[in-house]
């Protein structure tokens, strides 16, 4: 499996990889892909691809020193020094992929600690479909 997840916050909207350690966790990984909201659907569907393809297993579990390394990116991306400021406002939904389809995940009260899935409202769209950025937009608009 694939998985990433996907904020908008502020108009813009921030898509990275998460890669799963060899102890099970799912940490975020690889470069943070940015577009903005309104811009071309093309466009936000291809970063959403690019983010899953960046989506690995097996990598090594980071120590208690590198988290702040590997939140690094996502903060830089969105101008902000923590998450307490990034959540502010902000709607996420997770994505995970087998290959062949994408399931985007609304969350409720993302400023909460990561928020909460609402599964009930998830979305399933092929992954090499043009229409995977407006699904993604769809999901965000479920985000409460």
């Amino acid at each position: 499996m694939k998985s990433a997840y996907a904020l908008l916050r502020k108009g813009k909207i921030f898509i990275q990889a998460y890669s799963k350690a060899s102890t099970g966790l799912w940490i975020a990984s690889g470069p943070v892909y940015v577009a903005e909201e309104g811009g071309l659907e093309e466009d936000l569907g291809q970063k959403v691809r690019d983010a899953l393809d960046g989506s690995i297993e097996g990598v090594r579990h980071p120590s208690q020193d590198e988290w702040k390394e590997i939140q690094a990116p996502m903060l830089e991306a969105a101008g902000v020094k923590s998450w307490k400021t990034l959540g502010k406002g902000a709607k996420s939904v997770g994505l995970e992929s087998n290959g062949v389809t994408v399931k985007m995940v609304p969350s409720f009260n993302y400023e909460n600690g990561g928020g909460t899935p609402l599964i009930e409202k998830a979305i399933e769209h092929e992954v090499m479909n043009s229409h995977l950025g407006v699904e993604l937009m769809r999901a965000f608009a479920s985000c409460t």
